[in-house]
């Protein structure tokens, strides 16, 4: 008997095999995909590489829209006034971008002394001209909640002896380390200066921090609650502080809610200091009438003239760790020489009270009482008891009448003067 075999010849489905060969590409290009993505996700980090950007405070946050030209790195503090003034750094650097700007901006960030934080912010923008680098910079006091300018890390001529001559707005950024504070320049220079060698110079307050004042920050009373549709004067006193006049008044415009403002003498800031910290502590405005009492613009020198102010300057800065914001020249006496020579406001009055010629509070309240107005500046002396004693009389009358008693500062800022 034969056998016969049969032999069978399997037809290839070629497109079922079709079918799952898409099907493995797919997934291995979805797999790729997907890793792609978690690298560029968790592992990619487009920035260059620089090792002096640290990020020591704050949470680090990056945008990259690379199609129009945007990277960026910032901090996050979970800090509602901080964190908004960071933003306002990154809006600002994200409108200049696109496809024929490149900008990419990255940062470095730290603490210093527990409640100084400083953000140094590097714009760096490709064009077809070429590359430029620009600097930027946000700095916030924790203890004060306070963002903070030049003019709150460096204090007095310091454009003019640190940054020779810079104009204010030559400066595009400062940044606060433990040492020292950098400054850069729009022209791409930076001057570093160091507390140890500029002691006069630096306007922060700490005790680990080389200054006049090495101290802890006072404590200021909190901000009048100003109603700008009611009349406010401002009450001046020139010449003190006194330690047996200066306080008795001080009680007085506490009783009244009245802030006041004090343009002192250097010599008698350096010899009653503690008079200048109560000022100060109590929310007043700090003003500078000069080292001496000299007449100011009878000076035929403009170094004369700074140097008397910047001495009573230092000596109201070490008795409080504040400056004067404002300057009131001995007698108003001012010359051409002295409006170019002193670039801050220099405050005269609107009534002279005269009461360094009187002596007599029923003569000071009469003159108020004629000429006082809505925006008025009010000169008086606090070294002269019947100027306080008049205030007795004069601040719960015009508190009656409705005045709100403001310092100079506020009469500027309400455009009353």
């Amino acid at each position: 008997m034969k056998k016969y075999s049969r032999h069978y010849r399997r037809k290839v489905n070629y497109r079922n095999l079709l079918v799952v060969g898409l099907a493995g590409i797919c997934a291995i290009a979805v797999l790729a995909g997907a890793g792609w993505f978690i690298y560029r996700t968790m592992f990619y980090d487009p920035f260059p590489q620089d090792e002096s950007l640290t990020k020591s405070a704050g949470n680090v946050q990056q945008e990259i829209d690379e199609e129009n030209g945007w990277m960026a790195r910032y901090p996050d503090f979970e800090d509602e006034a901080l964190d908004a003034a960071i933003e306002q750094v990154v809006d600002e650097c994200r409108k200049g971008s696109g496809p024929d700007a490149k900008v990419m901006l990255d940062y470095r960030s730290k603490t210093v002394f527990d409640h100084y934080t400083s953000v140094l912010f590097k714009e760096t923008r490709q064009e077809e001209k070429g590359e430029t680098i620009r600097y930027h910079s946000v700095n916030y006091d924790e203890k004060t909640k306070q963002l903070m300018d030049v003019e709150d890390i460096l204090r007095n001529q310091y454009r003019r002896d640190l940054l020779k001559g810079a104009e204010a707005d030559a400066i595009q950024a400062i940044e606060i380390n433990e040492k020292d504070t950098v400054v850069y320049l729009t022209d791409g220079s930076n001057t570093t200066i160091r507390y140890d060698e500029h002691k006069a110079y630096i306007a922060l307050t700490d005790p680990g921090i080389p200054s006049l004042y090495p101290k802890e920050p006072l404590t200021i009373a909190e901000p009048q609650q100003i109603d700008p549709d009611k009349p406010m004067i401002a009450l001046t006193f020139d010449d003190g502080p006194n330690p047996n006049t200066t306080p008795e008044l001080l009680d007085l415009l506490k009783q009244y809610d009245a802030r006041a403002t004090f343009f002192m003498v250097g010599t008698n800031a350096t010899n009653y200091p503690q008079v200048v910290e109560r000022i100060c502590k109590e929310g007043h405005e700090l003003g500078n009438h000069s080292w001496s009492h000299e007449d100011l613009g009878a000076m035929d020198s403009a170094d004369k003239i700074l140097e008397s102010y910047q001495k009573a300057d230092d000596a109201i800065f070490e008795a409080c760790g504040h400056d004067a914001g404002v300057v009131r020249p001995p007698y108003g006496s001012m010359s051409k020489l002295y409006d170019a020579t002193v670039e801050r406001e220099s405050i005269l009055w609107s009534i002279d009270t005269r009461d360094w010629e009187s002596h007599d509070p029923k003569a000071i309240e009469s003159i108020i009482d004629t000429y006082v107005c809505d925006g008025a500046v009010i000169l008086l002396h606090d070294i002269h008891p019947e100027s306080v004693a008049a205030m007795k009389r004069v601040l719960p009358k015009l508190k009656e009448k409705g005045y709100q008693f403001v310092t100079i500062n506020d009469l500027i800022r309400y455009g009353k003067i």
